[in-house]
């Protein structure tokens, strides 16, 4: 028996059966398939050839390990070693709905008199400090980019607080930032905006909020919804306050005495200052001097700057900072981990580099309806999850209910997003990292969609292009 991955070279296939290279050659060249040495072969085709030969091919499970598992930079914890940190908040919602102003209302609650006027936020994210107890808001620029840390691996959020205006509803993109804040599994805070203005109804929202399972206590349901007005700053300590219980329920906790370890939110580079990241300190204390990996960077903590622009020497869990000292510009996402010396930061980049490039050929190929039957019976898939798109809600509905008839003992279909209109980027990134198949009826996909859906399934693109058509 031997055991071979989804593809193999047949150089390689001839040396694990003990046999020349030009018996296989010759088998598939009486088949009418010109081949070299160094062709690849699917894992079908070298199982064809073992059999010739009367060897069982067993195909090789990898196993996904994290970057900080792979290099040992992560460290088990003791419950004892463990301290309440802060929440980390994402607001979401529909655009103009009122998010830049509420983290705008927000940011300034625990701002003193003679202060006023004299903050300017100068990272992606801030704290705040309610009642002696600090909450850190992600300020990102919707669920694209909360979608986009998630496909890194980063699930840096711990709260989604979900905007809906009163007097407008629940558009497409509140169904859409519902629908990635489910999958990343967080608990979401319904935060109902605009309620000063003429013409709202938070009644008529709630009520709409119910056809996705949002539903409040009092209505049988688990989401908290709390109706304010952003710029009237009205409400906004209720809201607060149900951050801070939401909080306590998930029993958010951290060790501040261990290696430093963080995830980078943003990143640029700076004319002056070389590459800069906006970091969000997840595990132990990240000091100035403390050498670090993230990717394909590395580097020493050269500068550091808290949400306010004021220089710091350290941050604690769940603060954000900026930090500079980086030898290239790492990727949002990238998770930061301190080390013991530059020895070790620059062989842990050199092994991760070269084996990425190695494994470029072999990444994870996302399901696609092609594939579909084939993955059903390699994988023994236990749930296929579907992304809907339609011409209209009543399309919508439809093919929910055509697809969940389809439910079987063995497989159950499971609807994560289901809306009327295009396909959208936002789609094709919850599937990418939901590992979903987009359905659409009687709609498009945007350029944009379409342009990441090609970058992204390079390869699923070229078969369905091989495909025979009807």
């Amino acid at each position: 028996m031997i055991t071979i991955g989804e593809e193999i070279v047949i150089k390689d296939l001839a040396e694990k059966l003990g046999i020349n290279v030009s018996d296989i050659i010759k088998k598939f060249f009486m088949e009418g398939k010109l081949l070299t040495a160094n062709a690849i072969l699917s894992f079908e085709e070298a199982e064809e050839v073992a059999l010739e030969y009367e060897v069982i091919v067993e195909k090789e499970v990898v196993e996904e390990i994290s970057y900080g598992e792979k290099y040992h930079l992560e460290q088990e914890d003791k419950e004892a070693e463990l301290v309440t940190r802060a929440p980390v908040i994402t607001i979401m919602g529909h655009v103009d709905h009122g998010k830049t102003s509420l983290l705008d209302a927000l940011r300034h609650t625990n701002v003193m008199s003679d202060e006023a006027g004299g903050i300017t936020q100068k990272i992606g994210a801030y704290q705040v400090n309610w009642k002696g107890q600090r909450i850190t808001f992600i300020d990102t620029p919707g669920h694209e980019a909360f979608t986009e840390m998630r496909a890194r691996g980063a699930n840096i959020t711990d709260i989604s607080i979900l905007i809906v205006a009163a007097d407008d509803g629940v558009k497409p993109q509140t169904v859409e930032a519902i629908s990635h804040a489910k999958e990343a599994g967080v608990p979401i805070i319904v935060a109902i905006n605009k309620i000063d203005k003429p013409g709202a109804d938070p009644m008529k929202v709630r009520t709409e909020l119910t056809e996705y399972g949002l539903m409040s206590p009092e209505w049988g349901g688990t989401t908290e919804f709390v109706e304010i007005s952003a710029k009237q700053k009205i409400n906004l300590e209720e809201l607060l306050e149900t951050i801070l219980i939401t909080a306590e329920l998930e029993e958010l906790k951290a060790n501040p005495n261990k290696r430093p370890k963080a995830v980078v939110v943003e990143s640029r580079l700076d004319p002056k200052m070389g590459a800069v990241a906006d970091v969000l300190v997840q595990e132990g204390t990240l000091k100035i001097g403390d050498v670090f990996v993230a990717g394909e960077s590395h580097g020493r903590v050269r500068s550091m700057l808290d949400d306010r622009g004021k220089k710091i020497n350290k941050a604690i869990v769940s603060q954000p900072v900026e930090i500079t000292g980086f030898n290239v510009v790492p990727n949002a996402g990238d998770v930061l981990y301190g080390v013991e010396s530059d020895k070790q930061a620059k062989k842990i980049v050199e092994d991760f580099i070269r084996e990425k490039k190695v494994n470029e050929q072999n990444k994870k190929k996302h399901i696609s309806l092609e594939s579909l039957s084939q993955e059903l019976e390699e994988q023994e898939l236990k749930e296929l999850k579907c992304i809907i798109r339609a011409d209209s809600k009543g399309s919508v509905e439809a093919l929910r209910e055509s697809l969940e008839k389809l439910n079987t003992e063995k497989v159950v279909i499971n609807i994560i997003q289901g809306s009327a209109g295009a396909v959208s980027e936002g789609d094709v990134k919850l599937a990418e990292v939901s590992n979903a198949i987009i359905i659409a009826f009687n709609v498009r996909p945007t350029t944009p969609a379409r342009i990441i859906a090609e970058k992204n399934w390079s390869r699923n693109q070229k078969l369905q292009r091989n495909l025979p058509r009807n």
